[in-house]
């Protein structure tokens, strides 16, 4: 069986910015991110704060300087994933550059990434 674009792994993701060292970008339609590696809830945080001041233009996370970690903090996970090319015929936006399925951390070409889920 041979393997194709859309199943192949990609090593080097590309993001939106780095911010404190840490890659991040916007994932799906929610406003959801993901910060390449496994730097911390507080390191991956400050990182996607960061992305939502300078990236789109608001606040904070919350675009409320009164929010606080806590408000948040449930709501990063740290999780695995293989980067691949999207499958159109699987119903994923071909416009996408990559998207993710969750692995576990032994799966070959799986790498760490935080999630924001800001829902």
């Amino acid at each position: 069986m041979t393997q194709t674009d859309t199943t192949l792994p990609i090593a080097d993701p590309e993001t939106e910015d780095t911010h404190y060292g840490i890659p991040v970008c916007h994932i799906g339609e929610d406003g959801d991110m993901l910060a390449l590696g496994h730097p911390g809830t507080r390191r991956a945080f400050a990182a996607f704060n960061r992305h939502a001041r300078v990236f789109v233009g608001i606040a904070n996370l919350a675009d409320d300087r009164t929010a606080r970690l806590d408000d948040w903090y449930d709501r990063v996970t740290e999780e695995w994933v293989i980067f691949r090319k999207p499958d159109p015929e699987q119903g994923e936006d071909p416009d996408y550059e990559w998207v993710t399925e969750q692995v576990d951390a032994s799966e070959p070409g799986a790498q760490p990434v935080t999630v924001l889920d800001v829902y």
